[in-house]
Order: C-alpha cells, then sequence, then structure tokens
C-alpha cells in the first residue's frame, strides 16, 4: 500500500479527532490543577505538557515531584511508562518508511495512544496519507497545553479533578478509539494476555512495570499466534 502526506491529510486528521481533543483538554485541565498542587510553576507545568505530551507518564511524574527532585526515578518512570510507544512506532513503520526521516521525527512526536489506534484503523480501512497521524495529534498537542495553562491558573482549591471524573475522560475515550482495530476473535487471546499481565504486574511489581509487562505479554502471544 503507498504511502502519501499531504495538507488533506493534516486536516483529516484533525477532523477525526476534535471530539477526542475536547476530553483531553478536559483532562489537560486536571493535569494542571494537580501539577499546582505539587508545587509545580506555571512554566513548568506548561512546559511539561508541551514537550513530553503523555498523560500517564505526566501524572506519574507529578506523584513524584518533590524537593530534592528524584531525577533518576523520573527518568526511568517516564521511560517505562512510555515504552509502550516503542512498539506502537513499530507497528507503523511500513506506512512511514517511504517518507523523509524529518517528517517521521516530527510526526512521531505527536503520537499518542488515541491518534494511534485512529491512524491504525484508518490505514487498515485502506488510508495512505501518513499526515492524518501529525495532524490528529497537533489539535491534541494544541488542547493538552492550553487545558494544563488553565488548570494551573484556575487552581487547585476550586477543582477536584477526581470528584469531577476528569481522570477517566481519556481512558474511556481510548477504550472508544482501540474498537475500531479490533478484527476478530483471533485478538481476544493477545489483548485478555495483556490485560492479565498488566493487572498481575500491577498487584505484585511496584511502579508503572505493569505498562511494559502487559505489552510485552500481549505482543508476545499475539506474535506466536501469527506465526501458526
Amino acid at each position: 500500500m503507498e504511502t502519501t502526506f499531504t495538507t488533506a491529510g493534516l486536516r483529516r486528521g484533525i477532523s477525526l479527532i476534535w471530539h477526542v481533543a475536547i476530553s483531553g483538554f478536559f483532562f489537560a485541565i486536571a493535569v494542571g490543577v494537580v501539577a499546582r498542587d505539587v508545587g509545580m510553576s506555571w512554566l513548568e507545568a506548561v512546559v511539561m505538557s508541551g514537550v513530553v505530551f503523555a498523560g500517564a507518564s505526566q501524572v506519574a511524574i507529578i506523584d513524584l515531584w518533590q524537593s530534592p527532585l528524584p531525577l533518576l526515578v523520573i527518568a526511568l518512570t517516564t521511560l517505562g511508562v512510555n515504552s509502550r510507544m516503542l512498539l506502537m512506532g513499530a507497528s507503523m513503520r511500513e506506512w512511514f518508511r517511504p517518507l523523509k526521516r524529518r517528517t517521521v521525527w516530527a510526526s512521531f512526536f505527536f503520537l499518542t495512544d488515541i491518534n494511534w489506534a485512529m491512524a491504525i484503523a484508518e490505514r487498515r480501512k485502506g488510508e495512505t496519507d501518513a499526515a492524518l497521524l501529525m495532524g490528529s495529534g497537533m489539535l491534541l498537542w494544541a488542547t493538552w497545553v492550553t487545558g494544563t495553562a488553565i488548570g494551573h491558573a484556575v487552581g487547585g482549591a476550586a477543582l477536584d479533578p477526581k470528584a469531577l471524573a476528569f481522570d477517566v475522560l481519556v481512558p474511556a475515550f481510548f477504550v472508544i478509539m482501540i474498537k475500531p482495530i479490533w478484527t476478530g476473535r483471533k485478538q481476544l487471546l493477545p489483548w485478555a494476555t495483556a490485560a492479565a499481565g498488566a493487572i498481575l504486574a500491577d498487584a505484585f511489581i511496584p511502579g508503572n512495570a505493569h505498562v511494559i509487562v502487559g505489552g510485552i505479554a500481549g505482543s508476545l502471544v499475539g506474535g506466536l499466534l501469527r506465526d501458526r
């Protein structure tokens, strides 16, 4: 299947993800509120969202934010939580291989769980324009940074993210977005293995290793089934 990269693809990516970006905006407000509660400055919170742009690892980092900063622990936690991105990027290798390297790196900066699931689903429908990943990611990034800035400015005393259920918005939408990549019962065993591995690891291994364990377990089972 061929690969293209056009401005029309950028616009299509935005049109496909705008409704999810709204939920991400409210989740980012919660992140900004919590960041202020732990002592981050407004600039620190905004720069974190702009550069890291990864909700799960940012929440994990906020939990570790103290003086002096445990830099090594923060780095390892970020690496562990975001390690799933390696598998997600690898799954798009054939699609992005024909593009220039700078285009690939720029596109993957905006890679998130949600627009990855959307892009993979569109690719399976025959989509060739890889720009929809960047377009959708740029909108998610803009709403994420803006939400963080507003959340920090509003302040922790006014909002309780858990009470308002902001913390479940993005996971809930991610569940909705992964539905299109379900291709049949053959995926049931790898997905169930990934879920079981993550749940067990979360129960017995401290930190965020459950993300890696679940991803590796599901990938191994999926790879074994594919080879048969």
